[in-house]
């Protein structure tokens, strides 16, 4: 029953499951080498397969990450070049992974809970989409119903009635999710093989797992502020106490718990597999969007805000397949998000289209010797739209500013989508900042008011990226913000951008 394409005889193809969960951070998996024991089902998927151990998205944040990773595409390239794009951008015609492997026979789907709205709002090519919305009526719904606590449980019963409440960022349990996986595995065909992801919120904030993990890692007696997680907030009080040790360590160990929770949706659903028979003669993908900010490291919370550090830029990236994928490898050479489409489609036999940018990475990952490592690639990075001016993050002092999103937005009265005013289009793209990983270098180009600020960072005797060198490598930096302008997209090259301060 396993793998029959639509043709009949000729040999088998391989299924693929993507999973995934949003703001997963590799450095907090235990088969990472993390203190905690937070992932025996994701590290037995890498002791069965490859990793990757420096995988980097180009904007930290959900709606352009996942656009970028299923059409290998710059975002730039692609439309949705921010999370809140207009009308334009989402329905544009897009070529990806899904609508590639639809051609070949495949039946695709997927199934996303209350992060994973962007599946359902672009045209990514998907056959079958179970994921919510994000427009401004249903976010309305979410708060009337949420206000009704005594009201919530009963919801449960005819969820049918009251889909806002699988949106809610509160309902970290992935066990609806589960059961909507299970659903559409019962659903597909046998005659043909299957392309599915699943997307998990667990691991995004509030970072707060449900029962029973939830609180498992907080250091009994803490009863400060992050006893139950956190969200980035778009207003902060300036007189309110600095994050303390005791904060960090508690919203550190709750992010911990929601990655054991994530790990237990991967165990539950391989489980679900096998008893099906379909797990070995699938290619197994585990990724993420992006991963997060958790002020471990001074620098704010969440993810797309600013570029310091590798918190936010970094995924993890794991590929299994029995005969196809070497068993227990770890790749060092740097990856991209843009190239995992292509090394996807390779591992299945598929041809990636020549809109695909990225390059295959399948020859790292075959069973036999260890290949030498490709000629480096640039990796782009930048951040999104900022959603506030008042947060009292770090970014705030570094940059060109417009105001917050309550000014800068719209709703479209006909549907309900919220979108950045067109007015507002130009200066967000130029006050972004931007920059480029390319072999031990990391470059940053920041826009302010008095011009570019310029920073460089050297990855190999800095790992934590923490040390400005950009005045003491000057040829660098100038051979660098070289290589930058020539990897950016046409229509960013056309921006206009401050000179260096």
């Amino acid at each position: 029953r396993m793998g029959r394409g639509t043709g009949g005889s000729g040999p088998q193809r391989p299924n693929l499951l993507i999973l995934a969960s949003d703001g997963l951070r590799p450095d907090h998996l235990s088969g990472n080498g993390y203190p905690r024991a937070t992932s025996p089902n994701i590290d037995r998927l890498m002791d069965e397969g490859t990793r990757f151990s420096d995988t980097v998205v180009q904007v930290p944040r959900t709606a352009p990450s996942w656009t970028t990773l299923l059409t290998s595409q710059w975002a730039g390239e692609h439309p949705v070049v921010h999370t809140l794009v207009g009308r334009e951008a989402r329905d544009t015609k897009l070529t990806t992974l899904a609508t590639v492997l639809a051609a070949q026979g495949y039946r695709t789907a997927v199934v996303a809970d209350y992060a994973g709205d962007h599946f359902s709002r672009f045209p990514y090519g998907f056959q079958q989409v179970s994921a919510p919305d994000f427009r401004f009526p249903d976010l309305v719904r979410q708060r009337m119903l949420i206000m009704h606590a005594a009201l919530l449980p009963w919801t449960a019963l005819a969820p049918g009635l009251f889909p806002e409440r699988g949106e809610f960022p509160e309902l970290t349990d992935p066990a609806p999710l589960r059961a909507r996986v299970h659903r559409t595995l019962d659903g597909l065909p046998e005659d043909a093989p299957f392309a599915l992801v699943v997307f998990a919120s667990s691991t995004h904030f509030p970072y707060a797992a449900p029962w029973p993990q939830e609180g498992r890692f907080v250091e009994r007696g803490y009863r400060g502020p992050w006893r139950f997680g956190a969200t980035p907030q778009v207003e902060v009080n300036p007189e309110a106490p600095s994050p303390t040790p005791e904060d960090v360590a508690a919203l550190g160990a709750n992010y911990d718990a929601a990655v054991l929770t994530f790990d237990g949706l991967v165990g539950d659903l391989r489980a679900d597999l096998e008893r099906r028979g379909r797990w070995d003669d699938t290619l197994v993908v585990l990724l993420s969007d992006h991963g997060e900010h958790l002020e471990d490291a001074g620098l704010g919370l969440g993810h797309g805000d600013h570029l310091w550090g590798g918190a936010a830029l970094r995924i993890p990236f794991v590929v299994r397949l029995p005969g196809q994928v070497a068993e227990g490898r770890t790749v060092t050479q740097r990856a991209r998000s843009l190239d995992v489409a292509p090394t996807v489609l390779e591992l299945m036999g598929v041809s990636a289209p020549e809109s695909f940018r990225g390059r295959s990475l399948a020859s790292l990952v075959r069973p036999g010797a260890e290949p030498g490592p490709l000629p480096d690639a640039p990796a782009l990075i930048e951040t999104d739209l900022w959603f506030s001016d008042r947060d009292g993050q770090p970014y705030q002092t570094v940059r060109i500013p417009y105001p917050w999103i309550y000014e800068t937005v719209t709703v479209e009265k006909d549907t309900g989508e919220i979108a950045l005013k067109p007015e507002w289009e130009g200066t967000v793209r130029r006050a972004r900042h931007r920059g480029l990983y390319l072999g031990r270098w990391k470059l940053l180009e920041l826009p302010t008011p008095g011009g570019v600020v310029v920073q460089l960072f050297d990855v190999v005797a800095d790992p934590a990226e923490a040390h400005d060198v950009a005045g003491d490598f000057p040829n660098v930096v100038t051979a660098m913000r070289a290589r930058l302008a020539e990897e950016l997209p046409d229509g960013d090259r056309e921006l206009e951008r401050p000179v260096e301060h």
